[in-house]
C-alpha cells in the first residue's frame, strides 16, 4: 500500500522545499502520502482545525498537527485540506520502506487513530520502535532461520504466538510444554554456539534445538520475502501487525535493503531438530563460581529427531 506508492511519488519530486507532491492512499482510508523536495515521505491524516496539540520533533520523525496543506497532485488542481502529518527525515529507499511498513500497521487498520491525541501516541510508539532498529547482518541470518521454522509449522498462527518477542531471549519459541531455540549458520557444518542454560534448562518442560546450515544462492529467499509470505498467511490483523513489527525489530534497518538470498544447505529442505539433553555440555559443578558459560558444539555426529517427530513438534498446536 504505502510502500508501493512511494516510488511513484519519487518520479515527481517537488522543486521547492516547502512544496508537497502527493497522492491519495486508496479508497479505504482518507489518507494522503506525500513527499517534499528532499524526497522525505509524509503520511497525512485528516484532522480538525480546532484539535490543537504541540508538534512532535524527534531525531528521525516529526509530527505536525492540524495544518492546512496544499498538495500538488498529478492533476492541474492541487488538493487542499486540514491534516496532521507524520514525516520521516530520511530518503534512503530501504529505510523509507521500513518506515512506511510500520505506518501501515499502525494507521491502516480497522480502527485507526482519529484524534491528534491518538495520533501522537502512535507517533511516539513508531518513533520508539524505529529507534530500536539496528544495523546488523547477523540479525538477518538469525531471523531468516526463525522465519523458516515458522514456515515449516502446520499452524502458522500458533508458531507466531509462541515466537519470542526479544531477539536476546534465551529461546526463540516458548510453547505450552516445550521450548525451542533456532541455530542458523552460514558454515558448511552444523556448528553452533550455545549457553549452558539453553541445553540444560531448569523446569518441567522439554527443550529442543533446531539447526539450519544456510548458503547464499540466487534462487534463495530474502528475509523480506519470507516475512511477506508468512504475513499473508495471518488473517488476524493484530497478530499480523505484531508479527511484522517483530520482524522489523529483529531484522534491523537492512531488512528491506539487503538482497541476501538464502536457502538451507545441502538441500532446500534441511531443518534438523535435536533434543537439547542429547547435546553434550561442559561439566560444571554447582559449587563452581562460573557463570555465563558459552561453548561451540558440532552437531554433525549427533542423530537428529526423526522427521515424523520433528513434524509433530513443529505443529505448534495451541492447547486450551
Amino acid at each position: 500500500m504505502l510502500t508501493d506508492l512511494y516510488p511513484t511519488l519519487c518520479q515527481t519530486i517537488p522543486e521547492y522545499g516547502a512544496a508537497l507532491f502527493g497522492l491519495p492512499v486508496n479508497s479505504d482510508y482518507p489518507y494522503w502520502l506525500a513527499i517534499d523536495a528532499q524526497a522525505f515521505p509524509a503520511l497525512l491524516l485528516p484532522a480538525r482545525a480546532d484539535d490543537l496539540r504541540p508538534d512532535i520533533t524527534l531525531r528521525a520523525v516529526d509530527a505536525l498537527f492540524s495544518r492546512t496543506c496544499v498538495i500538488d497532485t498529478n492533476t492541474r488542481v492541487p488538493h487542499q485540506g486540514c491534516y496532521s502529518l507524520i514525516r520521516l527525515k530520511e530518503s534512503d529507499t530501504a529505510i523509507v520502506r521500513l518506515f512506511l511498513r510500520i505506518l501501515e500497521e499502525s494507521f491502516c487498520t480497522a480502527s485507526p487513530p482519529s484524534t491528534n491525541a491518538e495520533i501522537a501516541a502512535c507517533v511516539q510508539q513508531v518513533a520508539a520502535l524505529f529507534s530500536r532498529i539496528e544495523d546488523n547482518t547477523r540479525d538477518l541470518v538469525g531471523l531468516w532461520g526463525e522465519l523458516t521454522v515458522i514456515a515449516h509449522a502446520q499452524n502458522t498462527d500458533a508458531a507466531v504466538r509462541f515466537w519470542s518477542t526479544r531477539k536476546t531471549a534465551k529461546f526463540d519459541f516458548v510453547a505450552d510444554h516445550f521450548v525451542l531455540d533456532v541455530k542458523t549458520t552460514t558454515k558448511p557444518l552444523p556448528q553452533h554456539r550455545f549457553s549452558l542454560d539453553q541445553l540444560r534448562p531448569s523446569g518441567a518442560f522439554d527443550a529442543y534445538i533446531a539447526s539450519l546450515c544456510v548458503i547464499e544462492v540466487q534462487s534463495g529467499q530474502t528475509v523480506a520475502d519470507l516475512m511477506e509470505t508468512l504475513a499473508a498467511r495471518l488473517s488476524d490483523h493484530d497478530l499480523r501487525s505484531a508479527f511484522l513489527i517483530q520482524c522489523l525489530t529483529k531484522g534491523g534497518r537492512d531488512l528491506y535493503r539487503s538482497d541476501l538470498a538464502l536457502q538451507t544447505y545441502p538441500d532446500n529442505a534441511s531443518l534438523s531438530l535435536f533434543r537439547a539433553e542429547e547435546i553434550p555440555v561442559p561439566h560444571v559443578r554447582a559449587s563452581d563460581p562460573i557463570e555465563n558459560i558459552r561453548f561451540d558444539v558440532d552437531l554433525s555426529q549427533i542423530v537428529p529427531l526423526p522427521d515424523q517427530y520433528r513434524a509433530s513438534i513443529l505443529t505448534f498446536e495451541l492447547t486450551e
